[in-house]
């Protein structure tokens, strides 16, 4: 638990907050960051359970909202230390058209980048897929790998394009410098990573 001396002071919002994925990291921040001033949960749809998270220390703050549209993306980053970009359409059995795959994913993602280099966030974790690493082109899946590890993953479907689309943009986007007066740098970093 939070030591009753720590300074609350960071802003995190995490999009897709809502999802399956989203949730738990949502909680896991409650948990975790003694630090936590305000906790914000971007979704396209918001779950009811974000009512009981409202009576805490930490202020909550719900906002429904779409990837796909920039002026709500940079509306919910405005103010935020680290965004965790967790909102995706996860489409494995071929059920959504490529289009919205593509708009939801890749453009969702711009749209988190663009408004995190416009704000000024300097802090990034992205939530890629498995689906972006294997197989490669002989068919041999993906072992003990990290970020660095180098792969030749063949993408045949619109759902692991759309996700290995999405990392690449981020990680060109590592280091790009902000445009917010006061911040000289934004970079992509992990969650162990020591924030201000």
């Amino acid at each position: 638990m939070a030591d009753s001396t720590e300074v609350r002071e960071l802003v995190y919002l995490v999009t897709g907050g809502c999802g399956f994925l989203g949730e738990h990291v949502v909680r896991m921040l409650l948990q975790r960051e003694p630090r936590l001033l305000e906790l914000r949960v971007f979704d396209l749809h918001l779950g009811a359970w974000l009512e009981e998270l409202k009576t805490g220390p930490v202020q909550v703050t719900a906002i429904q909202g779409d990837v796909t549209q920039a002026h709500e993306v940079a509306a919910a980053v405005a103010g935020a230390h680290v965004v965790i970009h967790t909102a995706g359409l996860v489409d494995v059995f071929g059920r959504a058209s490529p289009e919205t795959i593509y708009e939801v994913n890749v453009q969702g993602t711009k749209n988190v980048i663009e408004a995190c280099v416009q704000t000024g966030t300097r802090f990034l974790v992205y939530t890629s897929s498995m689906e972006v690493v294997g197989p490669n082109i002989k068919g041999h899946h993906f072992y003990r790998g990290n970020e660095d590890t180098p792969y030749e993953a063949v993408h045949r479907h619109p759902y692991p394009c759309s996700k290995a689309q999405a990392e690449r943009l981020v990680l060109e986007a590592n280091g790009r410098k902000a445009t917010w007066p006061g911040c000289t740098c934004w970079w992509l970093e992990s969650c162990s990573s020591e924030l201000p």
